[in-house]
């Protein structure tokens, strides 16, 4: 009888105390963006007077496991670490009407060949950099934000 007793006592406990752990709802993952450009540093070369051309790849790589789509990204030119002197938002289409998908499977990358030219004082150059901001919306509805900062060398 105090087997038995002891049995029921310690099978009361197991559920009492299974019952009191907390539950913890599923999260959803997300998809997130990871940029980054080739070369890297960036090449400034001049083709004009005060006339840049700027000549690289955007690297866009999923890294959140669920497929992203581009809204649109932005290319900023950036002097003394902190002030844009240039910027340009495209639209997904600027992509897709180069015959790049906007969409970016789980764990694949897009490299998109991108060429600009802006007019930039020649003394704003030294220290300056490149700034790509990219908004997404992932499958599951979610947005983020993804960027980076590239450094920039005259030649």
């Amino acid at each position: 009888m105090m087997k038995a007793w002891r049995t029921s006592v310690a099978a009361l406990l197991l559920v009492c105390g299974c019952a009191a752990v907390p539950k913890e709802a599923p999260v959803p993952i997300r998809g997130h963006l990871v940029l980054d450009t080739d070369p890297d540093p960036l090449i400034a070369r001049q083709v004009g007077d005060n006339l840049y051309e700027f000549d690289f790849d955007i690297v866009m790589r999923e890294a959140g496991g669920v497929d992203v789509r581009i809204e649109d990204f932005t290319v900023e030119a950036i002097a003394f670490r902190a002030i844009v002197i240039r910027s340009q938002t495209l639209p997904a289409s600027a992509i897709t009407e180069r015959g790049y998908p906007a969409t970016i499977a789980a764990g694949k990358y897009l490299r998109f060949h991108f060429v600009k030219r802006w007019n930039i004082p020649t003394a704003l150059l030294p220290g300056a950099s490149l700034h790509v901001i990219a908004h997404t919306i992932d499958a599951n509805g979610r947005r983020d934000t993804a960027d980076v900062r590239i450094g920039v060398q005259v030649r």
